[in-house]
């Protein structure tokens, strides 16, 4: 086909040529001025079919038609003249070479155009490599660009042994990484290359999604360290204090008992309760985050009775609510959630117990209860709020507030994230906002019904 089209170019260069050519005689233009017009039909010819041979053919196509038709003796291919003679010599020779050079032009310039187009289409492949990421990403981005631009169904395999005849490595900088394998036969040319270009770009993003993964289990391991070692000081600062007063506690009622009277010795006995009551709950939490950083928390569903989940939790914090104003306000009609009931008791307790560390005596402190689409629980305190600094990570682990604690115990700042995590593995949610005029009011809300998780 590329031959036929070579060939109607030709044709119609040399006849052109010799139409003006003619015309030009008709005109009584002299032989070494038409010869050019036929020079510039090789020329065209190399032009429109960027081949040599071709080329060469029209020089030679065009030296018998001027010696047939403007050279003495006319209509014949005879020469008598020596100076035809050297005029057809040197056309001939003239128009062999500037076809050569014109085709080698054309051949260079498309070899030109030809790299241009590959090089844009690798920066292509290059850039769109550097927007993926995610191993599975990157892999389907190499399938995506082979199709594209080399128009070839592509398998790419990771950390195997070959198992086919024709494939690519995908290698980096630790070694082989996969391979690619193609269906449709074996690229050759500008595909060849670009499928290679496509290989290479595959091995350095995969290589760099290995290293992303590396610094991310690094930091994960460093975030855990610091998290172990703030967890072992402050559990070692918070139970200072309170062994400190059981012991002193302990030991002033053994040296002194006699001595003490019955309403001094029950104050020290309720002190030492409370203290225990205090680190109980303390190891509880860190029982809890443990179990919930391990990711071992199982959920043990059924449907309770708020009511007894609720009752279970200020039985549990009444000591510590004694000598505040305490409220507890629940539905008229018996309801039921499908939940945790020791779960949940227990986000509960951590609550109260939050909202008395934060208010002094005589506050009030109130819990709320609503069944309608949701259950909803609130926990609203007369405290000094929630400070700006730390609101929008108030459900972190270790996040704590600096001052204003009531009774001088800091906490690990765990209560709030056991709360956060337990919630929101029932599918619930958890919230803080302001209690106008003063204080704060902690809200979580819970399926009525059973949900696929």
């Amino acid at each position: 086909m590329t031959t036929v089209k070579n060939a109607g170019k030709t044709a119609l260069t040399i006849g052109a040529a010799t139409a003006l050519a003619l015309f030009a005689a008709w005109l009584g233009v002299a032989n070494e001025s038409m010869i050019m017009m036929f020079l510039l039909g090789v020329l065209f010819t190399a032009v429109f079919t960027s081949s040599l041979g071709w080329a060469i053919g029209s020089a030679l196509v065009c030296a018998l038609l001027f010696n047939f038709l403007f050279t003495e003796p006319h209509y014949s291919f005879f020469v008598y003249s020596s100076s035809d003679l050297m005029l057809l010599v040197f056309f001939i020779a003239t128009g062999i070479v500037s076809g050569m050079i014109t085709s080698r032009l054309q051949r260079e310039m498309k070899l030109a155009s030809e790299n241009e187009h590959t090089a844009k289409i690798l920066y292509h492949v290059a850039s769109d490599f550097l927007s993926a990421s995610g191993t599975e990403s990157v892999i389907r981005k190499a399938k995506e660009l082979v199709w594209e631009y080399a128009g070839l169904e592509s398998t790419i395999s990771l950390g195997e042994k070959q198992t086919a005849s024709t494939f690519f490595e995908i290698n980096g900088a630790s070694g082989m990484l996969g391979r690619l394998e193609l269906s449709g036969g074996q690229p050759s040319g500008q595909k060849l290359l670009i499928v290679q270009a496509i290989c290479a770009q595959l091995g350095i993003a995969l290589e760099r999604e290995i290293l992303v993964a590396d610094r991310e289990k690094i930091r994960m391991a460093m975030e855990r360290e610091q998290q172990r070692g703030t967890l072992l000081r402050s559990v070692a600062h918070d139970l200072r204090s309170p062994l400190t007063a059981i012991s002193g506690a302990g030991n002033l009622l053994a040296d002194n008992y006699f001595r003490l009277s019955d309403a001094e010795r029950r104050k020290l006995a309720s002190d030492i309760s409370e203290e225990i009551v205090w680190l109980s709950d303390l190891v509880e939490n860190i029982l809890s985050m443990t179990r919930i950083s391990e990711q071992k928390i199982v959920l043990h569903k059924q449907d309770e009775v708020i009511d007894d989940v609720i009752g279970e939790a200020v039985k549990h914090t009444e000591r510590l609510l004694r000598d505040r104003h305490f409220h507890v306000k629940l539905p008229d009609d018996v309801v039921t959630a499908p939940m945790d009931g020791k779960l949940i008791a227990q986000v509960v307790i951590n609550l109260l117990e939050n909202a008395v560390q934060h208010t002094p005596p005589d506050s009030e402190i109130s819990l709320t209860v609503h069944a309608q689409s949701d259950l909803t629980v609130s926990v609203a305190d007369t405290g000094n709020g929630i400070p700006d600094a730390i609101r929008g990570r108030l459900f972190e682990r270790f996040v704590t507030q600096e001052s204003d604690i009531v009774d001088g115990r800091q906490g690990l700042g765990l209560g709030l994230s056991i709360c956060k995590t337990i919630v929101e593995a029932h599918g619930g949610t958890i919230s803080v906002s302001d209690n106008v005029p003063k204080g704060s009011i902690f809200t979580f809300t819970l399926p009525m019904e059973e949900t696929d998780e």
